[in-house]
């Protein structure tokens, strides 16, 4: 799932390295990957998990709050190229899944050292979204006992993005919106160029950002970092 928002939201230079198998973390990675680890221990210390039945799967009424990360999502879509066939499959786990008033409503964490620069911005960074409409538009793997990989029934979807601020670990601002058709063509089509571009049949495209070179954990092994 990362390499994919990761490509299309930041760097598709990074592809390369991805399907090499090649991975780097940067300290604002790390410091979120701490975040996350202590907020789904105090979670699993705090809360009294409530047993999942069918019956309250199917009956969209019923509200539903898995535990922290405890949900792995499975996004798969066919493609029908001029150059052939192709298919995606992206697993993932998201943060919190939740349902509410007969919404599936999907939570991701964004963690930044200077959150006061997310003050101006109306919409959250296009790999961000990208992410949360993934998952949303994934299976879930729910269990043996549920068939394995399954849909959670709903009427409506929406996403949340919370920017953490790495300092105090307090939500400085949250992003929410109900997903709709727009939300669905533009993941289909970020899906699509990304599948093309792994499989070689579409050219990766440079952001020309000095910055955002500088920032990438690949910035020192990639060819094509501005230096």
């Amino acid at each position: 799932m990362t390499d994919f928002t990761g490509a299309m939201g930041y760097c598709q230079f990074q592809i390369p390295f991805f399907i090499e198998g090649v991975r780097a973390e940067t300290a604002q990675m790390l410091k979120g990957t701490e975040h996350h680890e202590e907020a789904e221990r105090i979670e699993k210390e705090t809360t009294i998990p409530m047993q999942l039945t069918k019956t309250r799967l199917e009956d969209t009424k019923s509200d539903l709050n898995f535990m922290r990360e405890d949900i792995q999502t499975s996004f798969v879509q066919e493609f029908d190229f001029k150059e052939g066939q192709a298919r995606l499959v992206l697993f993932g786990r998201a943060d919190k899944v939740t349902r509410q008033n007969e919404t599936l409503i999907v939570s991701d964490d964004k963690h930044a050292s200077n959150p006061e620069r997310y003050g101006a911005m109306s919409k959250p960074y296009i790999g961000q979204l990208l992410q949360v409409l993934t998952y949303l538009d994934s299976m879930y793997y729910l269990g043996d006992s549920f068939g394995g990989w399954a849909g959670i029934p709903h009427t409506q979807k929406m996403y949340q993005i919370n920017i953490v601020d790495t300092r105090t670990r307090s939500i400085y601002k949250t992003y929410e919106e109900i997903v709709d058709a727009s939300h669905t063509e533009l993941l289909f089509d970020y899906a699509s160029q990304f599948t093309k571009k792994c499989l070689q049949w579409d050219d990766l495209i440079h952001h020309n950002s000095k910055p955002k070179c500088k920032a990438c954990g690949f910035f020192e092994n990639c060819s094509n970092a501005l230096k």
